[in-house]
């Protein structure tokens, strides 16, 4: 079919239709189920599918390589998720991922709820066993709209062909929607393969339905009275700050937040999801806060008397003991999701609106007398800087830093979970929006590769990297395949220290040293006096032998000639295995449930903790 809104739909429930019942007059233009869903997938915008195939959902395949709507096989269907995601959040569109039933469809669920975790627009889509089987425990059949109900804004079994259309139209608006999130549209075998009809049994040529109306409540604008008491509370302020998260980059509200913040001279700290949402060079930019946070972005959140919460949760990663959290200072929070006013945190101004058009109503903003606050501020940020501990071997900072700097911070960088993120997210600058994507609520080991090859594909044009610990990505290696296969340039640099790094310090910390099930190292390599260890798993010879370019360096002096060598051949997916001290710690850290005053800095403060501690219990 040529013109763009005509799908085939029926009105009534499908029992049969074979294409050998359709007349021969119609065959010509009959869609069944899985082309139908491909054409509705085509209106909706959609260029590429991340998915893995299965008995259950090769009708869809089928229509979708023919469509000429690209799929791209990964390797295990939770990288078809995260995939997703990476794809939505490096280009601000809904991803789309699809499984076949039973495992294929479980194996999403971690990334539907890494998905919900972070406020990711992505439409999963699984196939399932035929009505008739449902609900016999038929091979390879589950309940996965059962099962994904609580980690979903919406989960549909699609039980009529002409359900589609309306299915697919709703399932796009929701996930991208006020606050963004997962969807799942599950589509049974037989939905897939039957054509529609009316309710006398003729199949029709009707028109795509209109544009649907979505059952999610459109935030208000500020009244005018809102407006005026934020309006106030601004201009008497005297130590005000910007704290803002993820919501304002799903907003597109970066340049109402910078203007916002130059007009009225506040400082900006940001969450990890925030990152990016704010200039990391503005003088006004405080970075991020949270357990492994700047010292002075903590500080000064806390001791302000003005805090603007904006698209932001109050995570418990971010507030530690929530009750001592901003305990003196005014509260404005403004989110789009209610549900999250006063969750987490009591404000003193909750405000359900979108974040861009609030900062609009606050145009006319002006700040009281702040210099002496500004002023204090630049200072922390000069007292307590980052720490960088020194080795003889690379410092994984100091690793990131340098990439940073030969890079201009211009790349997209995705993050395993671990040690290493939290060293990205303090030492790799981000210069633009959408630029750093992490699996921050959710915590996900595995996600870096995967979201790093979404985010190529969504931004061909922009070098992308994957930085990533050894243990988070061992899980997802197998997804070299997918970047050799498809060419997909994704750069990998692993940070290897050879242990689950952040499990075995927090080991040391907690545990007296006793580090259970924290070492990846092989138990089977004997190491001779004065000799190294080997390393384990060895990176570079599996990465050749999905044949990606790979290579391993363990001096800060050979890294920066390995860099240029990564970042040569854009076309091209290189592994570099960055060999790096493995007893370093990643610091400042506030343990948990504790608060900016018990902040740790440095090794020396943890023995100082743990001398006292054992002082307390004599």
């Amino acid at each position: 079919m040529k013109t763009d809104n005509v799908i085939y739909q029926d009105s009534g429930s499908i029992h049969g239709g074979l294409l050998s019942e359709i007349k021969p007059e119609q065959r010509a233009g009959a869609l069944k189920g899985a082309q139908l869903l491909a054409r509705c997938l085509q209106l909706e915008g959609v260029e590429v599918v991340f998915g893995y195939p299965g008995g259950a959902n090769l009708e869809i395949f089928d229509a979708l390589h023919a469509s000429g709507i690209r799929c791209v096989r990964v390797e295990h269907e939770q990288g078809a998720a995260h995939a997703a995601q990476g794809y939505a959040r490096a280009t601000g569109k809904v991803g789309v991922c699809l499984a076949t039933s039973g495992p294929g469809a479980t194996n999403l669920v971690t990334g539907i709820a890494d998905a919900n975790s972070d406020s990711t627009p992505i439409v999963a889509i699984t196939g399932n066993v035929p009505t008739r089987l449902l609900g016999r425990n038929a091979f390879q059949e589950v309940d996965i709209v059962s099962i994904v109900r609580p980690i979903t804004k919406r989960a549909w079994l699609v039980d009529r062909v002409a359900r589609i259309p309306e299915v697919v139209r709703e399932a796009f608006a929701l996930a991208g929607g006020n606050r963004p999130g997962p969807v799942l549209i599950d589509l049974p075998k037989d939905i897939q393969q039957h054509y529609p009809r009316d309710v006398e049994g003729n199949y029709v040529l009707p028109r795509m339905p209109a544009v649907i109306e979505v059952p999610e409540p459109k935030p208000l604008a500020m009244t005018p009275e809102v407006v005026g008491e934020c309006l106030r509370m601004i201009r008497e302020a005297r130590r005000p700050i910007l704290y803002v998260g993820g919501g304002i980059i799903s907003a597109a509200a970066e340049a109402a937040l910078l203007a916002f913040a130059e007009r009225t001279g506040i400082p900006v700290v940001t969450t990890v999801m925030g990152v990016g949402a704010f200039p990391p060079t503005h003088p006004l930019c405080l970075d991020v806060l949270g357990m492994h946070g700047a010292k002075y972005a903590n500080i000064a959140v806390n001791e302000a008397d003005l805090v603007i919460a904006l698209g932001v949760r109050f995570d418990d990663r971010v507030t530690g003991n929530v009750a001592e959290f901003i305990k003196s200072g005014h509260i404005i929070h403004v989110d789009i999701d209610r549900r999250e006013l006063n969750k987490n945190k009591t404000v003193t101004l909750p405000i359900c609106a979108d974040v861009r058009e609030a900062l609009t109503q606050l145009a006319a903003a002006q700040a009281g007398e702040t210099d002496a606050w500004r002023g204090y501020c630049a200072r922390l940020k000069c007292d307590y800087p980052y720490p960088i501990a020194e080795t003889a071997g690379i410092a994984a900072p100091r690793a990131i830093a340098l990439l940073s700097e030969m890079t201009q911070g211009r790349a997209i960088v995705s993050l395993g979970v671990g040690q290493h993120q939290m060293w990205a997210m303090q030492h790799y600058r981000v210069a633009h929006t959408r630029s750093l994507l992490s699996s921050s609520g959710f915590g996900t080991m595995g996600y870096g590769l995967p979201a790093a090859i979404g985010a190529k594909l969504g931004c061909p044009e922009r070098t992308v990297i994957d930085i990533d610990g050894d243990g988070s990505f061992n899980m997802s290696i197998h997804e070299l395949s997918t970047c050799r296969r498809e060419r997909i340039g994704v750069k990998i640099v692993v940070i290897n220290n050879q242990w689950l790094g952040m499990v075995r310090q927090w080991q040391d910390m907690i545990y007296d040293g006793r580090r259970a099930c924290s070492d990846l190292s092989d138990p089977m390599s004997a190491v001779k006096a004065g000799e190294e260890p080997e390393i384990y798993p060895d990176f570079v010879t599996i990465a050749r032998g999905y044949r990606v370019k790979a290579e391993r360096v363990s001096s800060m002096a050979e890294l920066a000639d390995a860099y240029v060598r990564m970042l040569a051949d854009p076309g091209e997916p290189y592994l570099l295995d960055v060999i790096v001290d493995p007893e370093v710690n990643v610091y400042p850290m506030i343990p948990a449930g504790a608060t900016y005053r018990d902040i740790i800095m440095c090794d020396a403060d943890v023995a100082r903790l743990q001398k006292d501690a054992q002082g307390a219990n004599v």
